[in-house]
């Protein structure tokens, strides 16, 4: 999903000399920014040794790149393209990789009752956002109901093999697989021996250490209707967090908003909710757990993330109130 919820507040620029050094020497910082995974990723990393940097930036791109080859619905060359091309009516043996991603995301649809679930695909593909957006007629979106649904999804983890149950059927992993490039980037860096970085991947954040000289980042919440000031600005360290809203790819029709993040239950964009931020230790699991809490609104959404362990979220309802998981654990 295309997010741009979350702003950095990094700001290893405008670090001085005397906090760098009390970090224990100056600190080089190294930038890089790539377009991969249908947005902007930028890769910040602030360390003593500048040709380290530089080379574990390119070996998370790299990564990044790897894991979009293997997911993306828009790269016929991809694992998960080739499935839903075969339309998978026979058991489909698929890499370790994807079997386990898709295991997580069916465990995260079972415990949603159904609000996140990566069977969605033939509803993204009628509402073309994309390609602008259009609003399907009622029969092609019962049509296409036919074909979603988790448990028309048969996953056997003895043998390694994925079958779709029902014609139609199309995988779509963008609720969590960005989340988890990003994850698998984090991994690349920390291998590498990078202690304080920022993957941001459109707004799925991903956090290393914290900002050299202090024990947190600051990240800003955007708004999701007033551009001109943030939601919220919180201070976190080695976490991830990310930011599921209306506002970033959707069209209107006269005074209505049709948004992305369709309700896979109804075929219909979700509308209890403006947005939901969720920080969770990992960005996979962030990515998802957003997607569902806004799908399932602001009460049901708010008992599914307190159920997380280790996890905590802010919601904005439709009416534009705040509500938190435990506003004093996250600082406010």
């Amino acid at each position: 999903m295309n997010r741009a919820g979350i702003l950095a507040v990094v700001g290893f620029e405008i670090l001085s000399c005397a906090v760098l050094a009390a970090c224990g020497g100056k600190y080089e910082v190294h930038k890089e920014t790539r377009l991969v995974l249908g947005t902007v990723v930028e890769i910040t990393i602030g360390h003593p040794d500048r040709d380290l940097a530089r080379m574990a930036s390119k070996e998370a791109f790299d990564e990044i790149e790897r894991v979009d080859a293997l997911l993306s619905n828009h790269n016929p060359q991809s694992e998960i393209a080739g499935l839903n091309a075969s339309g998978a009516a026979e058991a489909t043996a698929v890499s370790e990789e994807v079997f386990a991603l898709l295991e997580r995301a069916e465990g995260i649809r079972v415990a949603s009752a159904g609000a996140f679930d990566v069977t969605v695909g033939p509803l993204v593909e009628l509402w073309a956002f994309d390609q602008g957006g259009r609003v399907p007629e009622d029969a092609a979106i019962a049509s296409s109901l036919a074909s979603v649904g988790g448990t028309r999804l048969e996953l056997d983890e003895k043998a390694g093999t994925v079958r779709f149950l029902a014609e139609g059927m199309k995988i779509d992993l963008g609720a969590i697989g960005k989340g988890y490039a990003v994850d698998r980037a984090a991994a690349i860096l920390e291998s590498a021996g990078i202690e304080s970085a920022i993957i941001d991947a459109g707004g799925d954040i991903r956090l290393l250490g914290s900002r050299p000289g202090k024990d947190f980042w600051r990240i800003r919440v955007k708004h999701p209707r007033k551009v001109s000031r943030p939601l919220v600005d919180l201070d976190l360290a080695e976490t991830a967090i990310v930011t599921s809203g209306d506002y970033e790819r959707f069209f209107m029709v006269g005074e209505t908003r049709y948004h992305h993040i369709l309700d896979p239950r109804t075929g219909m964009p979700a509308r209890l909710c403006q947005s939901v931020t969720v920080v969770a230790p990992d960005t996979a699991g962030a990515d998802a757990y957003a997607t569902a809490a806004f799908v399932l609104g602001p009460e049901e959404g708010l008992r599914y993330l307190r159920s997380l362990p280790g996890v905590e979220g802010i919601i904005v309802d439709a009416k534009g109130e705040l509500l938190w998981t435990d506003e004093e654990k996250m600082g406010q």
